[in-house]
Formats: C-alpha cells, structure tokens, sequence
C-alpha cells in the first residue's frame, strides 16, 4: 500500500466511530486545500480518491472546480462532463461546466449548459451572470441584459452582472443606459 493511502485510510479512520459521514475524510481534504487556494495538491487529492471511487460526484466536481481554478479548463471539462453522468440534474456541475465553456470560448455550449443551471434553480444569481456573459459573446446583448437583470434581481451586489449587463447596453448603441452599469459595477466593487 503507498504511502499516501496509508495517511488517506488513516484521516478517513479519526472520523467518529459510528458515524457514517456525508462526505468522505479525503474529499473534505482536497476541499480543504481548495478554499486556501491549493489547487494543484487538491487535484491530486481528488486523482487518488477518485481511483478507489470513480464514481463520487463531489469529488468529481471538486475536481474539475480545481482544474477550472489552475486555467486547465479542457481538463476540467472532461472531469465535469463524468460528473454529469453520475448526476445529470446536479445544478453545480452544469454551472461549473457552463462555467469551463465559456472560458474556452465555446459559447453556445455554454449557454445551453447556463440555461439547464436556471431551470434547475431559478434563485442562481452566478448562473444567470454567466448566461448572459455567453450570450453577450453571442451576439445576442438583448438576451443578455434579460438574464443580467434576473441576476441583479436575486443579487443586488454583483458587480460583475452589472459590468455584463455596461457590456450588453453598449452593443445596443444605448451609451447613457451603459455608463449607468458600469458606475454601478464600479459603486459596488469599491474602485
């Protein structure tokens, strides 16, 4: 047995005896490692718990959240994209999937991905924000600004909605309506 299984078996054991936990000692590892921002050592971790558990999808989407942090989004595509046979509603994953598209400049791909997100869970402010960042990039600013406004609407304090939405109002020749988001963005993000 390697080394690093031996501690992983040994962290998954100090769980308490009895009890079975809701999500596995290794995952809350590498989940650990990804809030203080250490992604790299995070996909490592999901890599050897996803080799004894190929199936466990918050290790899957942790994994391609980590993946999406370190800029490899193909690779976090492809980890998503497991992630969704294993739960094809998962709202998270077809946001963090949505989310992988867009950074590689596959749009419409990403959109359709957004769209699954909102229909899920109508209150996902970030679903809706991406969504209309998409559609922006598809040439569609009024289809923009509908879901922009949803995300303003379920969070008032997104800033970056309000950026998308100066973006959006922009492309439809309306200056005055688009200089009114961007202070906004600014207002909220504090420069």
């Amino acid at each position: 047995m390697s080394r690093k299984k031996e501690a992983m078996e040994e962290m998954d054991a100090q769980d308490a005896p009895g009890e079975t936990p809701q999500v596995p000692a290794a995952v809350r590892r590498a989940q650990g490692l990804m809030e203080v921002g250490k992604h790299g050592e995070a996909v490592e971790e999901f890599h050897v718990y996803l080799n004894e558990h190929p199936q466990d999808v918050d290790a899957l989407l942790g994994l391609g959240s980590s993946l999406l942090a370190l800029g490899r989004f193909e690779a976090a595509e492809k980890e998503l994209r497991r992630a969704l046979r294993v739960a094809p509603s998962n709202a998270e994953v077809h946001y963090k999937l949505g989310n992988a598209l867009l950074k590689r400049g596959v749009y419409d791909s990403a959109a359709s991905e957004l769209r699954k997100v909102v229909s899920i869970d109508a209150e996902h402010s970030h679903a809706y924000q991406l969504l209309g960042e998409a559609l922006n990039q598809l040439g569609d600013p009024q289809g923009a600004v509908q879901a922009l406004e949803h995300a303003v609407r379920i969070d008032p304090e997104n800033s970056k909605a309000y950026y998308a939405m100066g973006i959006a109002y922009d492309r439809m020749a309306l200056p005055g309506r688009a200089a009114e988001m961007y202070r906004q963005a600014r207002a909220l993000s504090g420069k």
